[in-house]
């Protein structure tokens, strides 16, 4: 298969439109998962460290951090960062300075970060203005602030098969014009490439669960659509810049 990551179409600070070809090292099926990335290409945390660690962009916030999975690939850079989670239990699976805090009340000064990350967990605020409007308070001038989420569009394959659900309240579709707002934009980095394929019903159901389905529409699901099923994931990260003065 011949395919393409639209990783970056950028401006600003990244003025460069460029698409970046898999290579053949990280292209391999993983029945379990049914992804076809090795693990250290199925997410935005590695491409999201070695930014930052190019931008010098330090100390950073991780927002949401959870187990601190870019915590982790911002020490092997030699990053310095803090996270902040509001579950106790996604805290204690991950390491490092972190701490229990709400993003809609950050608890630090104004102008603490060269950095902050906001890596899927804007859709849990009703207004997420509110968190990216902390996130530029706690940000030095010329500071980066970098959001990603999931496309309304993503998995289109199965869109038809989804009972009707409301809008999340982010994602990538409505990110720039959000971040937007607050911030000078300073970067899209998008995704759009069949990146999962499955051959049978439980691997599909799994997915499903995982992505927050509820079993039974996913049980319906995995038994009327027709297999070897390829899923098309669709996203970006949106980058900010806080103006000099």
């Amino acid at each position: 298969m011949r395919s393409t990551f639209q990783w970056t179409r950028n401006a600003g600070p990244f003025d460069s439109t460029t698409t970046t070809r898999t290579s053949a090292r990280a292209l391999r099926p993983t029945p379990s998962t049914g992804s076809i990335l090795l693990p250290e290409f199925r997410d935005v945390h590695p491409h999201m460290a070695d930014r930052l660690a190019v931008l010098r962009a330090a100390p950073v916030l991780d927002m949401g951090c959870g187990p601190t999975r870019l915590g982790t690939l911002l020490d092997a850079h030699g990053v310095p960062w803090v996270g902040l989670d509001a579950s106790i239990n996604r805290l204690r699976l991950g390491h490092g300075p972190r701490l229990l805090g709400d993003a809609s009340r950050l608890p630090f000064p104004d102008g603490t970060f060269g950095a902050v990350t906001a890596l899927y967990m804007l859709y849990h605020f009703e207004d997420p203005l509110i968190p990216i409007r902390e996130a530029f308070r706690v940000l030095r001038p010329g500071g980066l602030f970098a959001a990603c989420a999931p496309s309304r569009f993503d998995e289109p394959e199965i869109a038809g098969f989804m009972p009707p659900q409301p809008l999340d309240t982010f994602d990538s579709d409505i990110a720039p014009e959000l971040i937007g707002t607050v911030f000078e934009l300073a970067g899209i980095d998008i995704w759009d490439m069949s990146l999962f394929r499955f051959t049978e019903r439980e691997a599909l159901r799994t997915h499903l669960i995982a992505r927050g389905t509820r079993p039974h529409v996913a049980d319906d699901i995995a038994t009327r659509v027709g297999f070897p099923l390829w899923l098309t994931k669709r996203g970006a990260t949106v980058w900010g810049r806080k103006p000099e003065p």
